[in-house]
């Protein structure tokens, strides 16, 4: 009877171990889901480690726009396929990232394939590694790089409800008021693009 007495308490204690194990695996999970990805006060000193070649400026002027991922709705787009299986909307700011932290954009026709990776320097010394995820229609930027009617080059695409939350905005119901320049961590005309090649 002693013995099996002992033995329960054994089992008992076990038991509990193994459930707080448990517990603390799912507390870790969650904290991993729910984290923020995006450090955006890195930027400022941002160490490029992809290798990558220069290309030319086309434009440099320093506002940025943005739009909402959700808009993209053609299942059969390279746009929408990058979305869904390459990039994760950070809970906190609501910008899209993928694997290596670059940022979602919309960008001219000629910044390459849909995908395709860059480095964009401004002359604040900001360094914004951007990943192409959507196109900007060639009616509204004609040279396929800045749009015409404002000269942006980098259009964001976010969770513009997440993205509201966390910058907010200053006068007319837009995210930093359409322009995410006004933030500290984005602000600057652009100085340098690179293109990464691995």
């Amino acid at each position: 009877m002693n013995k099996a007495v002992k033995l329960l308490k054994r089992i008992r204690t076990e038991v509990y171990v193994g459930l707080l194990l448990v517990i603390l695996l799912v507390f870790l999970i969650v904290t991993a889901v729910t984290s923020p990805k995006i450090n955006l006060s890195r930027f400022a000193h941002y160490e490029k480690k992809l290798k990558c070649e220069d290309i030319p400026v086309c434009a440099s002027h320093e506002g940025k726009t943005y739009e909402d991922y959700r808009m993209i709705t053609d299942e059969t787009s390279k746009q929408y396929q990058l979305i869904q299986q390459q990039l994760k909307v950070d809970p906190k700011t609501g910008l899209l990232y993928d694997r290596d932290g670059f940022l979602a954009v919309a960008l001219g026709y000629t910044f390459g394939e849909i995908g395709t990776r860059y480095y964009f320097t401004l002359d604040s010394g900001i360094v914004l590694p951007l990943i192409k995820t959507d196109e900007k229609d060639p009616k509204d930027a004609s040279n396929g790089c800045e749009v015409d009617i404002n000269g942006t080059v980098i259009e964001f695409v976010l969770d513009s409800d997440i993205a509201l939350n966390y910058f907010g905005t200053i006068s007319n119901g837009l995210i930093l008021d359409g322009n995410l320049n006004n933030s500290p961590y984005f602000k600057g005309s652009i100085q340098r693009i690179e293109r990464i090649i691995e």
